[in-house]
């Protein structure tokens, strides 16, 4: 079935307070959760004016590094097998959105059409943008904890990246309907479609992103 083009708002600061939802199947107790992690970008960077992915960072990492980084540094969790991080967009050793400027949704498009024609399965992706490099591995660890509990997309507040997003079946059909164009491309519109469980949001500069020259001049104290 194709997903409506409007999916329900969400209401009283959840997308979806139940349990259970119709976009992952059934796992049995114990069963391990293969997660990908996936840096997102594939964006165009026309605020920045340039790659934003490269820059560097005073630490001596270009964003895309960095972001990697946050995957890299994250510990084993209980009943999750991480498989290797990918990196959307087109860029050596990225994945290319197979639809041109389709959002953050035409590069999640892309990473689950890549993982199923390589045939590796996976349950759910851990996913982060390239422009957030105050993210710490224990936000995105907490992320995972908490999609293993429910069968639903996982955020902070309102901030809706980085995010825990359960591969199932109406969450693919989500992505390809937005990629051709036939659903609204934005993730608050697939939260609303597939339901989001919505963490309280933590304290402190995290969810800072650098999207214009003055963030990268200012986050660099130039």
């Amino acid at each position: 079935m194709t997903p409506p083009h409007n999916p329900s708002p969400p209401r009283g600061g959840a997308f979806n307070t139940g349990a259970v939802s119709l976009n992952a199947p059934a796992r049995g107790r114990g069963a391990t959760l293969h997660v990908c992690p996936v840096v997102l970008a594939g964006g165009l960077s026309s605020r920045m004016g340039q790659d934003k992915a490269l820059l560097k960072l005073s630490n001596g990492r270009t964003l895309l590094e960095q972001a990697k980084s946050q995957f890299a540094q994250m510990r084993e969790i209980d009943g999750i097998q991480w498989m290797p991080t990918l990196v959307s967009g087109r860029r050596p050793g990225g994945i290319p959105d197979q639809v041109d400027a389709a959002g953050p949704l035409g590069g999640l498009q892309a990473v689950y059409r890549h993982l199923q024609q390589s045939d590796r399965p996976c349950d759910a992706l851990l996913v982060a943008p390239v422009d957030m490099p105050l993210l710490t591995p224990g936000l995105l660890q907490r992320l995972c904890v908490a999609g293993q509990s429910v069968e639903q997309a996982v955020c902070y507040g309102n901030h809706y990246l980085p995010c825990w997003l359960p591969l199932g079946q109406r969450c693919r059909n989500y992505l390809d309907a937005a990629a051709a164009g036939n659903a609204i491309a934005s993730m608050r519109a697939l939260f609303g479609f597939i339901g989001c469980m919505q963490l309280p949001t933590p304290e402190g500069d995290w969810h800072l992103n650098l999207n214009r020259p003055e963030d990268y001049q200012r986050f660099r104290g130039d």
